[in-house]
């Protein structure tokens, strides 16, 4: 017999109808109060009563009268998306991004900032606080809520810091959230990466994810995935769990600075791809990941059969997140995907089929990532809106 970890208070059944709710508006835009109730499941007196509060707060708005079925007339609501918003960070070894979305998760602005080589890592965290100031003086009179940061894994959610961030220094002794929730005084959330572009994933098309297992593999300037099983992230004990990229494919290989030798992201990652063009065409001045992918976009043979082998040897990965899963989804995502992503595709289906059970390959989908924009920079935002539909009145002063 299986029985529930805990009761539930009148309190948390308060808090969990405010999210449904909110997370309804998120999705539907402008929705009366009754087809509320009817696609959550709640009485309409019960949605009434929520979203009263909601308008108090100026959470919500009435939008003016809409026309239903045979000829009635109901007023419309929403969220307040031209007073609020949510500041969106996404940090990478070259550069980061910021941008503001609104409270449906529509990107507003965004801003990308080079990180100079050589830099260190206080200059660079510095940089950004001073950036991310700016913008939020630039989003007034908006109000920004609160502010999620995608990181590069691994990230301990126990220490609030990156464990490690490869080919840099000194992330690791940086309190991110810590220094930027001080710096702009609002509340900050940070996930690593490729949670938030499972996060992201995962809320294109819930109702289709439902009930599912996806694992969203960011190969990017590393390699890592974000594993959601029936709507909830997998986080492990510390907030490491899905850390691909330091998984050994080559128990011998190089050793990388995790520890490990013969780590994933050594072998596929957009970083070990320059690096590899750079090897092989030997040009006066190093190439760029953005020239190397130029060259497999234009045909280039010797950078075509990079990528292929690269494809090979990320696809063994893949065999190990199957075996280990045995996930509904697999979806590639970040940078390097992004360059060629149906060739990607076709080359880790194949070699995953020549390495796995076949029942195994047969039941398990690999697919291209459907985010059309930056999936890390929507799972930041996403992380970020979360705590406002879990806990709203924190974030209004006339709700207390």
């Amino acid at each position: 017999m299986s029985l529930p970890r805990q009761g539930y208070n009148q309190s948390d059944i308060i808090v969990n109808n405010r999210a449904l709710l909110l997370q309804h508006l998120c999705r539907e835009g402008v929705c009366p109060r009754v087809s509320l109730a009817r696609k959550t499941g709640l009485k309409q007196s019960t949605v009434t009563n929520i979203t009263a509060d909601f308008i108090r707060w100026g959470l919500v708005r009435e939008t003016g009268f809409l026309s239903g079925s045979k000829g009635r007339r109901s007023i419309g609501i929403s969220l307040n998306n031209d007073d609020f918003g949510i500041l969106s960070i996404r940090l990478a070894r070259t550069h980061f991004v910021l941008s503001i979305f609104n409270l449906s998760v529509t990107q507003l602005v965004q801003k990308q900032y080079e990180i100079p080589e050589g830099q260190s890592a206080d200059e660079s965290f510095s940089l950004l606080c001073d950036a991310a100031e700016e913008l939020i003086r630039e989003a007034s009179p908006r109000r920004i809520l609160a502010c999620g940061i995608a990181v590069p894994g691994p990230y301990s959610t126990i220490n609030n810091r990156i464990a490690l961030m490869t080919g840099t220094v000194g992330w690791d002794s940086i309190p991110l959230c810590g220094v930027l929730q001080e710096r702009l005084d609002i509340p900050v959330f940070a996930e690593q990466d490729a949670n938030c572009g499972a996060l992201a994933q995962y809320w294109l098309n819930p109702d289709f994810y439902s009930g599912q297992m996806l694992i969203y593999v960011a190969v990017g300037q590393g390699v890592g995935s974000g594993v959601i099983n029936s709507g909830k992230l997998v986080r492990g004990r510390i907030g490491m769990a899905g850390e691909i990229g330091h998984t050994s494919i080559c128990f011998d290989g190089p050793l990388c600075s995790c520890g490990n030798r013969g780590c994933l992201e050594n072998y596929c990652s957009s970083t070990a791809f320059t690096r590899l063009v750079n090897e092989a065409l030997s040009p006066a001045v190093p190439l760029s990941f953005k020239d190397a992918a130029s060259l497999l976009q234009s045909g280039n043979e010797t950078v075509t059969e990079l990528f292929l082998t690269l494809c090979e040897r990320l696809a063994v990965g893949i065999v190990n997140i199957i075996n280990t899963f045995n996930p509904d989804i697999i979806i590639l995502g970040d940078e390097l995907t992004h360059v060629m992503p149906d060739l990607m595709v076709e080359q880790v289906r194949k070699h995953v089929q020549s390495r796995c059970i076949r029942e195994l390959y047969e039941t398990t989908r690999i697919e291209k990532s459907l985010v059309a924009k930056d999936s890390f920079a929507h799972g930041a935002a996403l992380a970020a809106l979360d705590d406002i539909f879990f806990h709203p009145a924190d974030y209004f002063p006339s709700a207390q």
